[in-house]
C-alpha cells in the first residue's frame, strides 16, 4: 500500500514542481537523508518504474555493494512519501493567504510575540474579502485567536470581540447550512436518500429577519434554495433574484463559488427547457455569454467539452449560427489540450449540419476516430441525420443497422443513453418508411410527443412536417 501511495504522489507532482521538490529534499532544514534525493531522481525520471517489481534494482543504486534489505528500502519509501505530503501541504498554504496568516497568528501568539502578532492580524484583516463560508470560518478562527490574545495579555474583552466571534460563527453556520441544503435538494433524485436537516425553516426565517446578515453570499443561497423548492411563479421570482445578485456581486466571490452558483442557474434553465418552456433557451444562452465574458472565470480553468458542446448546440437552436461560427475557433483553446481535436471536429460538424453543408459534415466526422463514447454516439446521430436529409437511402439503412449493433454491444452505455438513442433510431426508421402517408405520420407525431426519452425529438418532429409538405 505504501508503494502504491508513493507512486501516486510522484505522479501528482506538476512539471513546474519537480525541480522545487528536489530543492526541498536538498535543503537540510527539511531533509537530512542524503539518499532521498537519489531515490526521488530515480523514480521521477522513470515514472513508469514498478516500485514493487524493481525494488532490488532501486536498492542497488541507493546502497551499492550492500545485500538487499526490503525493510530498509521500505523505510526510505515511507520517508519520501512523508516529505511529498509535507511539500504538497506547504504548497497549499502558500496559495492561501488567509490560511497562511491564520497559522502565522497562531505561531506568534504561542511564542508571546505580541507586537508581531498584532501586525499579522492587521495584515489578515486587510486581505480582500471574497465572500463564502470559508471567509466566515477563517474570520471566526482569527477572532478566537484574538480572544486568546486578550486573555493572555490581561486585556479586558470589548463588546466588539464578542460581536466578531458570534457574528462570524452565525454567518459560517448559516452559509454552510444553506449551501449544503441546496446540494441535497439539487441531487435528491440521484442520492435516493433522505437527510434530516435540522432548523432549516428557522434559518430561512432568521436570514430574512436579519436581512441576510449583510452577506450577499447568504442572500444568494437563500434564493437558490427557494428557487429549487418552490414552483412556477414563486420559483421564477427567486431565479430572477439569483441572477441579479450574481451579476451585481460576481467580483466578490471566489471562482469555484461563482461557478457553483452559475451551475444552479444553468440547471434551472435546463429543467425549464426540458419541460418545454423554450423561452429559457435564450436566458441560458445569455448566462453562457456572461460566463464567457468573465475573464476571471475563463482564465481560472478549462471549459469542459460538454459545456462547449452545449453552448454550440444552444446557439444553433437559437439560429445564432454567425455567433457560433466565431465562438468555435475563439474558445477552442479553452478546452483541455487532449480534447481539442475531437471537440473542434464534432462542433464544426454540428455547425456545418445546421448550414446544410452535408459533405463537410461527413468528411469531418469520418476523418476522426473518437475515443470518447458520447462523442461517438452523437457523431453517429449526426451522420444518421445527414443520410436522411440527403435521401441517401442505402447508406442510411446500412448506418442504422451498424448503429443498432454498436448500441447493443457497448457495455459502457448507461440505460438512459441506450434508451434515448434506440428510440431515436426507431422513430427515424419509422418516419423514413412512412413516406408521405399523412395518417401514419400523424400517428408517429403523437407517439414521439408522448415518448419521454428520445434523442433529437425536435428534429424528428420537423422531419414529419417535411414529409407532410412534400
Amino acid at each position: 500500500m505504501r508503494i502504491i501511495k508513493l507512486s501516486e504522489l510522484i505522479h501528482a507532482l506538476k512539471p513546474f514542481e519537480t525541480g522545487a521538490f528536489r530543492d526541498y529534499l536538498n535543503s537540510p532544514f527539511f531533509n537530512r537523508n542524503d539518499r532521498l534525493p537519489i531515490l526521488y531522481d530515480l523514480l521521477s525520471k522513470d515514472k513508469s518504474l514498478s516500485l514493487e517489481n524493481e525494488k532490488s534494482l532501486i536498492y542497488k543504486q541507493l546502497f551499492p555493494g550492500k545485500r538487499f534489505n526490503d525493510k530498509e528500502l521500505r523505510y526510505h519509501f515511507s520517508d519520501l512519501n512523508r516529505h511529498l505530503e509535507h511539500f504538497f501541504t506547504l504548497a497549499e498554504i502558500e496559495k492561501d493567504d488567509r490560511e497562511f496568516l491564520l497559522l502565522t497568528q497562531r505561531a506568534l501568539l504561542k511564542r508571546k510575540t505580541y507586537k508581531a502578532y498584532a501586525h499579522s492580524r492587521l495584515r489578515f484583516n486587510s486581505l480582500e474579502k471574497t465572500e463564502n463560508a470559508g471567509l466566515y470560518l477563517s474570520s471566526l478562527l482569527s477572532a478566537e485567536l484574538h480572544h486568546s490574545f486578550n486573555s493572555a495579555s490581561l486585556s479586558r474583552l470589548s463588546d466588539s470581540d464578542y460581536e466578531s466571534l458570534l457574528g462570524n460563527l452565525d454567518r459560517f453556520y448559516i452559509a454552510k447550512k444553506l449551501q449544503l441544503q441546496c446540494e441535497i435538494v439539487n441531487l435528491k433524485n440521484i442520492l435516493r436518500k433522505e437527510y434530516e436537516s435540522l432548523l432549516i425553516n428557522e434559518i430561512i426565517e432568521l436570514v430574512i429577519r436579519k436581512e441576510f446578515f449583510g452577506s450577499a453570499y447568504i442572500e444568494i443561497y437563500y434564493h437558490i434554495l427557494l428557487m429549487l423548492t418552490l414552483h412556477d411563479q414563486e420559483s421564477e421570482k427567486h431565479f430572477s433574484a439569483v441572477n441579479e445578485l450574481t451579476e451585481k456581486h460576481k467580483d466578490s466571490f471566489q471562482i469555484p463559488d461563482l461557478n457553483s452558483i452559475y451551475q444552479y442557474i444553468k440547471n434551472y434553465c435546463i429543467r425549464k427547457i426540458n419541460k418545454g418552456e423554450d423561452e429559457y433557451r435564450l436566458r441560458l444562452f445569455g448566462i453562457y455569454k456572461s460566463i464567457l465574458s468573465n475573464r476571471r472565470i475563463m482564465n481560472h480553468d478549462y471549459l469542459s467539452t460538454f459545456e462547449f458542446k452545449n453552448i454550440v448546440t444552444l446557439g444553433l437552436r437559437l439560429n445564432e449560427d454567425k455567433w457560433v461560427k466565431e465562438f468555435i475557433p475563439k474558445y477552442i483553446n479553452s478546452i483541455p489540450p487532449t480534447d481539442r481535436k475531437n471537440a473542434l471536429t464534432y462542433n464544426s460538424a454540428m455547425l456545418n449540419f445546421f448550414l446544410k453543408n452535408y459533405r463537410q459534415v461527413i468528411k469531418g466526422l469520418q476523418e476522426v476516430e473518437f475515443t470518447d463514447l458520447y462523442y461517438q454516439m452523437d457523431s453517429r446521430s449526426v451522420l444518421l441525420k445527414v443520410y436522411f436529409e440527403t435521401d441517401d437511402d442505402e447508406t442510411l439503412l446500412h448506418h442504422i443497422a451498424a448503429f443498432k449493433i454498436f448500441i447493443r454491444r457497448n457495455k459502457l452505455l448507461s440505460d438512459f443513453q441506450r434508451t434515448i438513442y434506440q428510440n431515436f433510431i426507431r422513430y427515424t426508421l419509422k418516419i423514413y418508411r412512412a413516406g408521405t402517408r399523412k395518417a401514419k405520420l400523424e400517428q408517429l407525431r403523437s407517439e414521439i410527443i408522448a415518448t419521454p426519452n428520445i434523442s433529437d425529438k425536435n428534429w424528428l418532429l420537423s422531419k414529419i412536417d417535411d414529409q407532410l409538405i412534400s
